[in-house]
């Protein structure tokens, strides 16, 4: 796992900052910028556009979630336009997100970050200033992949006390993906924090997107070992006695 953040930086420098950073480290791995990723060609040399959210899921799924402020309303616009969602009784926050990933993740192939995440869908998000419906975020996607997830955070303890309370409802309610209120985090932010951005990132599924492997099984240095039961060492010996010989 590698994880950063940086004082003073917002989500747009973020984003400057992480093109730059992942095109060297491609360069380095690989000595180019285009990587095979099965029949596809990722040029990470090009430019990354940087496409909302909103007009994704409209380009994609012909569904505008603007126009759909409630869940409810949300969700009968999802089964009007006969997209299959896993949780069709979640939130609105998780029924864009279904929605999206339904839709419009799997056309992104060339790296792609996805901004403007509705602030339903980004609990610990800063608002943006020309519209508090939504959160100075992003993810990098690439292939298919969510590569990283990123946002300028919310530093304003009451905006975040109101988001989490509202979260915890969602939970309460059976919404398993919503956060539980945290007041230790809560205390620490009402004593101050600075402007801060950063992001995490999974290694092994940036080392199988460079090395084309198809899941990250094939890329995990330290995999978690089943245990094994009785009696199958004597089995998997008596095997390994009846094998033929290598040539």
């Amino acid at each position: 796992m590698l994880e950063f953040y940086a004082a003073y930086w917002n989500y747009e420098d973020n984003m400057a900052f992480t093109e730059s950073l992942i095109r060297h480290v491609v360069q380095e791995a690989t000595g180019g910028l285009v990587v095979r990723r099965g029949e596809a060609e990722i040029d990470f040399g090009q430019p990354w556009p940087r496409v909302s959210l909103r007009d994704l899921i409209v380009q994609h799924a012909g569904i505008d979630i603007d126009v759909h402020p409630t869940a409810a309303a949300l969700r009968a616009a999802i089964a009007a336009a006969g997209v299959e969602i896993e949780r069709p009784e979640a939130g609105r926050g998780s029924l864009i997100d279904q929605l999206y990933k339904r839709t419009a993740r799997p056309k992104l192939i060339q790296p792609t970050f996805v901004i403007r995440h509705p602030i339903d869908l980004s609990p610990l998000a800063r608002r943006a200033d020309d519209n508090p419906a939504v959160a100075d975020r992003f993810q990098l996607v690439v292939d298919t992949w969510e590569l990283l997830n990123a946002y300028s955070e919310l530093v304003d303890p009451l905006d975040q006390r109101a988001r989490l309370e509202e979260q915890a409802r969602l939970r309460a309610d059976g919404d398993d993906e919503a956060m539980p209120l945290d007041e230790d985090y809560l205390l620490a932010m009402e004593h101050g924090m600075p402007p801060i951005s950063g992001w995490g990132m999974g290694i092994e599924r940036f080392v199988a997107l460079l090395t084309n492997a198809p899941n990250l099984r094939d890329v995990v240095l330290f995999p978690l070992m089943r245990k094994e039961l009785p009696g199958e060492a004597d089995a998997d010996a008596e095997a390994d006695a009846d094998a033929p010989p290598a040539e």
